[in-house]
């Protein structure tokens, strides 16, 4: 008879530890135990074999035994959507940060590394997340660039993310931003459909409704966490599409979708999409989230399910999310169920201090910062063209009242190509000094913006100067001094610092914009929207101008929309 695979030889193990006929690595006693596929508590033990649970019930035995002391032990935390990117972190980075707050596993959109370095990336993230403390898992990048007006490191073509679905790792395709393509039928985007036949296709459905949301899911579409209001977050439900209710930085919508959860649909999740250091060591993570659905009136253990067995369902991971025999043993025990401390987390049955040390961060090469043509570039934006509104809130934009400008915001290509575009924009408030940075949705281009003047001119100036010195980063320049920088050596995009360290130095940038009269809360997470070219209204490229809901440029002599 031929050796058994490793895969068998540990489910036979845990049948025999089931059956009582040896013992396990670890027992779990005296918690109460997170059903989230039936929302009760259990009591009983949880025995671990080789990582995975191999029951739950009555007295167990082991060589170790946990005493949970009452409290409750619910599956590991799983964010079904997140650019890691965002938070400035490498991905070891990033999970020494979340695993703290109970999450224990994650479907990466890395389409911020692979606009800048393509397939290199995705392999990049992967590799990066299997030794980060967290499981990682990734979704294929399906809009690189997001659109036709984008133009990043890179360009995939349907071939090209079709061999990246096959990449051990990658769970689906991520999301399908460029809706007009879909609805268009457009060629490629149609190729790129059919790849990922088979497989999860994550949406992006910012502002449809009606006929148009209909058609777009009617394409093969699964998903959408672009939803802002209730009506559109039901849309979504009826048309059979999985809600990801989405609570990050930049874009907060949980609290005005909660009313539809309150009526616990069956296909829902809660992701964070973009969120920062700062932000993830101050407020949580999947935490913070579960903290306010349960403030809002929700039933924790439907809410649990929303960042367990939902998300794990919704990715087709068959062996996480639960609590029960056959599933690997990616574990939390909260203090309670209101406000979701954290008393222990397992990976694998391998405790949280088992992290005694930082994961190594592989070397990523590639991807520094190029801006040809920045010191003696024109800034002055053509006089005619429309004022960007930029929301504290939210990652769309609108157009705000003609002469409403107070900052003004300049985009350079990153790879050398030199196209650089200015126009004005109304809600960042800066009254003095500049701030450039290298993270600019999708294509990651260098956006600045500055104070009106000509000083503020010089300081964009100095500041974007600074940040391609540094090989990608943020700087802060007021009156030609750096006031405030963090690098981020990987893609420009990342910092392999300790979280602590990343979030006090975004922190004292975000101060430092403060005292210069920035408006945003958030300011480097809504900054680095203010060029994605897939959500409207207005977004600037380094080529000019974008109306996303016209789906066009604007030309100089344009006199407004």
């Amino acid at each position: 008879m031929p050796d058994s695979s490793p895969e068998t030889a540990l489910r036979q193990r845990l049948v025999r530890v089931a059956l009582r006929q040896e013992p396990a690595d670890l027992v779990i006693r005296n918690a109460q135990i997170v059903s989230v596929t039936t929302r009760e508590l259990l009591s009983g033990d949880v025995a671990i074999a080789g990582g995975s649970i191999a029951a739950v019930g009555p007295d167990y035995w082991a060589a170790e035994v946990f005493d949970a002391d009452g409290k409750y032990l619910s599956p590991g935390f799983i964010d079904a959507h997140i650019h890691i990117e965002s938070s400035l972190m490498t991905p070891a980075s990033f999970a020494r940060a979340v695993r703290p707050r109970g999450t224990t596993g994650v479907i990466a959109e890395p389409h911020e590394i692979v606009n800048v370095l393509g397939e290199a990336g995705l392999r990049w993230m992967l590799e990066a997340g299997a030794s980060s403390g967290v499981r990682m898992w990734a979704s294929q990048p399906s809009c690189v660039p997001a659109s036709v007006f984008e133009q990043g490191g890179v360009r995939l073509e349907p071939a090209d993310i079709g061999r990246g679905l096959k990449v051990p790792g990658v769970l689906g395709l991520a999301e399908m931003m460029n809706y007009p393509g879909v609805l268009g039928q457009d060629a490629a985007v149609w190729a790129t459909l059919e790849a990922a036949r088979g497989k999860r296709i994550d949406g992006h459905a910012a502002g449809l409704s009606g006929d148009r949301l209909q058609a777009y899911a009617a394409a093969g579409i699964h998903s959408d966490h672009e939803a802002t209001t209730q009506a559109e977050a039901l849309d979504r439900l009826r048309a059979g599409l999985w809600l990801m209710v989405r609570e990050g930085s930049a874009a907060r919508n949980l609290a005005a979708l909660t009313p539809v959860l309150r009526s616990m649909p069956r296909r829902a999740l809660l992701v964070s999409d973009d969120i920062g250091a700062d932000w993830l060591l101050e407020r949580g993570h999947l935490d913070h989230q579960l903290r306010q659905l349960v403030a809002f009136g929700i039933d924790p253990l439907y809410a649990l399910g929303l960042v367990t067995c939902n998300p794990a369902e919704y990715w087709g991971l068959h062996d996480v999310g639960v609590i029960g025999p056959g599933f690997r043993a990616d574990l939390v025990l909260l203090n309670d169920l209101t406000n979701f401390g954290v008393a222990e987390c397992w990976l694998g049955g391998q405790p949280l201090s088992a992290l005694s040390s930082p994961a190594l961060t592989p070397p990523l090469p590639g991807g520094g910062v190029n801006v040809v043509g920045l010191e003696q570039a024109d800034l002055s934006v053509p006089p005619h063209w429309p004022v960007i509104g930029v929301r504290s809130d939210q990652i769309e934009t609108y157009i705000a009242a003609p002469g409403s400008g107070d900052t003004k915001l300049v985009v350079v290509d990153r790879y050398g190509r030199g196209l650089i575009s200015a126009a004005w924009t109304h809600g960042i408030g800066l009254q003095c000094g500049a701030v450039a940075l290298s993270v600019l949705h999708d294509a990651h281009h260098l956006v600045m913006a500055g104070a009106a003047g000509p000083e503020g001119d010089a300081d964009i100036r100095a500041a974007g100067l600074a940040v391609e010195q540094l090989g990608g980063g943020v700087v802060i320049v007021d009156r030609g001094e750096v006031i405030a920088s963090l690098p981020l050596p990987y893609g420009g995009l990342m910092s392999d610092l300790p979280p602590a360290e990343v979030a006090a130095r975004v922190q004292g940038i975000q101060t430092a914009l403060h005292e210069r009269g920035c408006l945003l809360p958030e300011a480097l997470t809504t900054l680095s929207f203010l060029g994605l070219s897939v959500i409207p209204d207005l977004k600037l490229t380094p080529a000019g101008l974008l109306d996303v809901r016209a789906w066009a440029l604007l030309n100089e002599e344009d006199a407004g929309l």
